[in-house]
């Protein structure tokens, strides 16, 4: 059974529960059902550790316990996933300062105000009404979640913890005592890095020296 601290690969359908609309999934074969262009996008299994914040809280929690291939169905409340509608955070603004800033607003457009993202709701009377929300805030989610595979490997944990900070997977991944070295096509950010170490030594092994270099 899987425990709080254990490396899981996890497979999902993600939709809103009231419409069953599509809001994130991992299944090639569901992309191409659907049609949806996932040409910019990774469809794999995705890493999960109960006990860390990769993924809403409670599908993190609600692995444990489980076993590696069973299948599930968890409901997600708004709080539970991209928060409760907040009215305060829908404000409006007037047409012209958009236009000073060379945006000609429609509805549905996302764009960014005082260095946030919001989405237009409405264009009128000189004014514009926007949405600072999540677009998914108030919405109650629903998972179809599939354990694909908890990790046993140390090289395939170390793989998936720098996978999951820098969105693929790195060249090369070689371990000498407690001495490891991931070898990436691309320099990381130090703070990245840093972050990638701290998990490995969390999750994988304390003693472990992490190296990244790039190639």
């Amino acid at each position: 059974m899987i425990g709080e601290n254990d490396l899981v690969l996890i497979n999902f359908v993600g939709r809103v529960k009231s419409t069953g609309q599509i809001i994130d999934f991992t299944y090639k074969d569901l992309a191409e059902k659907e049609k949806i262009d996932t040409s910019k996008v990774d469809l794999s299994p995705v890493l999960v550790i109960p006990s860390a914040a990769y993924t809403f809280e409670v599908i993190s929690k609600s692995l444990i316990g489980k076993n590696e291939g069973e299948k599930y169905t968890l409901d997600l409340k708004p709080e539970e996933a991209f928060g409760k509608f907040n009215s305060k955070l829908v404000k409006t603004y007037s047409l012209d300062s958009f236009r000073e800033n060379r945006i000609n607003p429609s509805v549905g457009d996302m764009v960014s105000l005082d260095g946030m993202t919001a989405t237009v709701m409405s264009v009128g009377g000189g004014r514009v009404m926007v949405n600072f929300n999540h677009p998914l805030a108030g919405k109650e989610l629903t998972y179809d979640i599939e354990v694909f595979k908890v990790l046993t490997e140390d090289s395939e944990k170390v793989s998936a913890i720098f996978k999951h900070y820098v969105g693929k997977p790195p060249g090369k991944v070689e371990i000498k005592d407690n001495d490891v070295e991931i070898t990436h096509d691309s320099s990381i950010e130090k703070h990245v890095a840093d972050a990638i170490a701290a998990d490995i030594n969390k999750y994988v092994r304390k003693e472990f020296k992490v190296k990244i270099t790039s190639s």
